[in-house]
């Protein structure tokens, strides 16, 4: 872009585009005025005999001197790049809280986004920059120690700390599109100090994690033998378990053992109980059978001998005698006399005889 006017005169070109800014008046002598416009490349351009180009000189890297040193108008141009583009900026004896002089190392990334409000609110946005991105890193390490600083250094990183460089950026025409931290440098000693600290935490740190490393060594040690004192106990409840429930089952098979043996013992007497009441009733019939059969020949016995007597008696024969004869020695003796007994005497000898015989 080649901001310009009436007066003066210049040119550029390329990818780039240059850019100049001039007045122009009344030929006359009357009221002079000066407008600007914007030529936007790549395109050649020559000025007329009243117009010029509007020349830039910002600060910048000095030709002599680090990539890191700002130095005023140490950039004198007039193509302006509206490209992005990024700078290397250090902020030089930052204070923490407790005196700690450190410097801080930056990179910003930016981009053009209005020429027009760049060139009516700024001659010179890169000294903008430094100075706004220096105040908001003296106002973060202004809060924080040394110690502390250290662990928030990763807040450097974030465009929310930078808050006075994006609302400048803003208000000039331009857009940061990033900040990274590059890292901090302390002084010599403060440095040897730090260097030291960092060794000797480091040596604790170690050593820490050493006794870290044997503790949790001892810890799985330990772990390792609950475990297996666990594991042995519930081996040896499972094994007394194992061991009654056998002794439980051998108990029952033996009671129900047992119980069948008595059973069957129970069941052999009561068949043996019954057999032998079965033999005993059986022997009770035939004795009974027996008996009848006895009753009935005496019976038998007894008619015939009551036949014989009524026979004897018909024929004369004196029955005390032949019931006498067959009792011969008597408890007592009843004699009856009669008076015909002694003619008969001879015939009742043979009738007892034949009687005896029979009986």
């Amino acid at each position: 872009p080649l901001p310009f006017g009436a007066g003066g005169g210049g040119g550029g070109g390329g990818g780039g585009g240059g850019g100049g800014d001039g007045g122009g008046g009344d030929r006359g002598g009357g009221a002079r005025s000066v407008d600007r416009r914007v030529v936007r490349g790549p395109a050649r351009f020559i000025p007329t005999a009243d117009e010029w180009c509007h020349e830039f000189s910002w600060s910048g890297v000095p030709k002599d001197g680090s990539k890191t040193t700002v130095q005023p108008n140490a950039n004198k141009f007039k193509k302006l790049s509206v490209i992005p583009t990024s700078m290397y900026h250090n902020v030089s004896e930052v204070r923490t809280n407790d005196d700690t002089l450190i410097t801080v190392k930056l990179m910003l990334f930016f981009q053009l986004d209005s020429i027009e409000k760049m060139l009516a609110c700024t001659n010179d946005p890169i000294a903008d920059f430094v100075n706004a991105a220096s105040a908001d890193v003296i106002a973060f390490c202004s809060g924080l120690n040394y110690e502390n600083f250290l662990t928030l250094t990763g807040e450097l990183n974030k465009l929310e700390t930078f808050s006075q460089l994006t609302t400048r950026a803003h208000m000039i025409g331009y857009t940061i599109s990033k900040v990274v931290f590059r890292g901090f440098q302390a002084g010599e000693k403060l440095q040897a100090m730090h260097d030291e600290a960092i060794q000797e935490r480091t040596r604790l740190r170690l050593l820490e994690e050493t006794q870290e490393q044997q503790q949790r060594a001892e810890d799985m040690k330990l772990e390792g033998e609950r475990r297996r004192a666990k594991m042995q106990a519930e081996l040896e409840m499972e094994q007394h378990r194992l061991k009654t429930e056998l002794s439980l089952t051998a108990q029952q098979a033996s009671i129900k053992e047992q119980k069948l043996i008595q059973a069957a013992k129970n069941e052999l007497e009561a068949l043996q109980h019954e057999a032998d009441l079965k033999q005993q009733k059986a022997a009770a019939a035939v004795n009974m059978e027996i008996k009848e059969h006895e009753l009935a020949l005496e019976q038998r016995r007894n008619e015939e001998q009551l036949r014989m007597m009524r026979e004897m008696k018909q024929v004369g024969v004196d029955l005390t005698k032949v019931l006498v004869s067959q009792h011969e020695q008597p408890d007592k003796i009843l004699k009856i006399d009669t008076s015909d007994s002694h003619r008969t005497d001879t015939q009742n000898k043979g009738l007892l005889g034949a009687l005896q015989l029979n009986l």
